[in-house]
């Protein structure tokens, strides 16, 4: 039986079509099992050897896949098989990913590796005029590497995200029906992939992480906002609006919120509502939370601070995994990567709450703190690796 395409692929009408879709197909098996021969390509995709051969000469054109003589084999009568995989040195991915407090831009190979990133604080001044600034310190970012062919610009970012329209709403930056995509063209040149931060971050656990092995998943996300974002059988649940919110779900703190209720989620683990309290408490002169890490490690009262929000945190994950009932939990943003001696009461008092059977299936995502650059360069490596003929303008379609 043929591997069975990713729905995104299936349900694409036009945009090359059936060639389009076995172009995706050939690059899919490439991609999670290469290298592989013609052959084995063929058993894993139902498709003829012929249109196999068809599709990785195109594939080759286009700089996606390329032999890989050093996994040859045979060698004796006959031609040896040289098996064919991902080429990672030609074609490139930009992601950005905008915060409240820190911006994030990085670059992507075909295999997810990051080759490099950037943190910079988050300009202040207009939607226009942020995105602008960010435009400029990306085009300069990406003059860094000539030898690279990057295909475009994944942007990531918190609220709600109109992808088809290029809009956004971000409450917290004060941003309403901001044309974000046609802004980052303007200024990069290439085209601009918007997608929301925390649906960006659960793909790219579902394309590099551990979710893509699990027949259900829920990402969940805390860092100055909250989210989470829930996959079945690979495939992201994607509802009006760019994700689940989860900001105001009730979680038993003191903590007042802008909303003017007390104890929601995002009010009571946020990184800067953590640093406030600190700073209130007396415990900390800075603004960043390294601060209050730092100062944890002598100070009482701050470890009581960052042990607070972690029990917070861990009610949280607790609730939402008896509401979605997955296989698997995925925790990242840097409410949880950057204090890691707190993630065992997390996750204590993630099992003293959760009320089903099965209290070992959260597991921390493996990007640490490159998840946001990762996470906006999968959403256009994803379109990529769907629609990788339309995406790269071939002129000739072989079927």
């Amino acid at each position: 039986m043929g591997r069975q395409l990713p729905a995104s692929v299936r349900d694409v009408p036009g945009a090359g079509g059936v060639r389009e879709s076995n172009a995706a197909a050939v690059l899919a098996a490439a991609r999670t099992d290469g290298p592989l021969s013609r052959a084995e390509i063929a058993r894993l995709t139902g498709l003829s050897m012929p249109t196999v051969s068809r599709q990785v000469a195109t594939l080759t054109d286009l700089d996606l896949l390329r032999e890989a003589p050093e996994n040859a084999t045979g060698g004796g009568i006959g031609r040896p098989t040289v098996p064919v995989r991902l080429n990672d040195d030609v074609i490139a991915a930009c992601g950005v990913h905008i915060g409240i407090v820190t911006t994030t831009y990085g670059l992507t190979n075909l295999s997810g590796e990051l080759l490099g990133s950037e943190r910079i604080p988050t300009p202040k001044g207009s939607a226009a005029e942020v995105l602008r600034a960010i435009g400029d310190e990306v085009s300069t970012f990406l003059a860094e590497w000539p030898q690279r062919r990057i295909i475009g610009v994944g942007l990531a970012i918190g609220g709600q995200v109109d992808a088809e329209r290029g809009l956004l709403e971000h409450e917290p930056l004060d941003w309403h029906g901001v044309p974000a995509k046609a802004l980052l063209e303007e200024v990069t040149g290439l085209p601009v992939h918007l997608d929301g931060h925390v649906p960006a971050m659960a793909t790219a656990e579902l394309l590099f992480g551990v979710s893509g092995r699990a027949s259900s998943s829920l990402y969940f996300y805390a860092r100055e906002m909250v989210g989470v974002a829930i996959a079945v059988d690979g495939v992201l649940h994607r509802g009006p609006g760019q994700s689940g919110s989860i900001a105001h779900l009730p979680i038993g703190s003191d903590v007042e919120c802008d909303c003017g209720r007390t104890g929601c989620l995002e009010a009571t683990v946020a990184d800067r509502s953590v640093v406030e309290r600190a700073r209130r408490a007396g415990v900390i002169a800075g603004s960043e939370l390294s601060d209050v890490v730092e100062a944890a490690q002598t100070d009482p009262k701050a470890a009581d601070i960052l042990a607070e929000r972690a029990r917070a945190l861990g009610r949280a994950i607790a609730r939402t995994r008896d509401l979605v009932n997955p296989d698997l939990v995925v925790l990242g943003g840097q409410a949880i990567t950057e204090a890691p001696e707190y993630l065992d009461t997390v996750l204590d008092e993630f099992a003293a709450n959760t009320v089903l059977p099965g209290k070992d299936l959260v597991v921390m995502t493996q990007f640490g703190r490159n998840v946001q650059a990762m996470a906006a360069c999968t959403g256009l490596l994803t379109q990529l690796y769907d629609h990788p003929l339309s995406m790269l303008g071939a002129d000739s379609l072989r079927d």
